[in-house]
């Protein structure tokens, strides 16, 4: 990412808008229904981290349209398996096997890249806040909170997501 925040503002091809992602440490932290759902979901399951065959979406079915679900397949290498439908109408594009790569032609695609594999390090929940720039209403404020899942063997191969809109 370069040091110009506008450049790479311009460079964007989603919604997504002024990002700050944090760990998760408390779940005081968020303030939306779906993100705290989830949070909750994926933090009953403390100290570990749970793993893919474990989430079932029928387990959060009122923030179905707000979860999203990546597959990691290396550092630098993702790729969309499930996008809800309020997340894609949030984001502008709605992603189902969609590969997200450090090399991307998205440039979005690159610093999603790096992000995850910044979890992946860290194997904890991030939260990201940030804006939704729509042609008719700008500015618009999100939160996200994105929790990593594991293997048999402990070794993160998805990531379970929430967004939402703030009112």
């Amino acid at each position: 990412m370069t040091n110009d925040l506008q450049a790479d503002i311009e460079k964007r091809e989603d919604n997504l808008r002024n990002i700050k992602s944090v760990k998760l440490l408390d779940i005081e932290d968020l303030t939306l229904e779906p993100t705290i759902t989830l949070y909750n979901w994926w933090s009953s399951f403390s100290p570990q981290i749970p793993t893919r065959e474990q989430f079932d979406i029928s387990q959060v079915p009122s923030i179905a349209a707000n979860i999203y679900l990546i597959e990691r397949f290396n550092p630098g290498h993702y790729d969309y398996r499930l996008c809800g439908d309020l997340v894609g109408d949030l984001i502008g594009r709605h992603y189902r096997e969609h590969p997200i790569m450090l090399n991307s032609p998205a440039f979005e695609d690159q610093i999603l890249a790096e992000y995850l594999d910044m979890i992946s390090t860290d194997k904890t929940a991030y939260k990201c806040t940030g804006d939704l720039s729509f042609v008719d209403r700008q500015y618009i404020q999100f939160e996200s909170v994105d929790c990593p899942l594991v293997n048999s063997k402990g070794e993160i191969t998805h990531f379970v997501g929430a967004l939402g809109q703030k009112s």
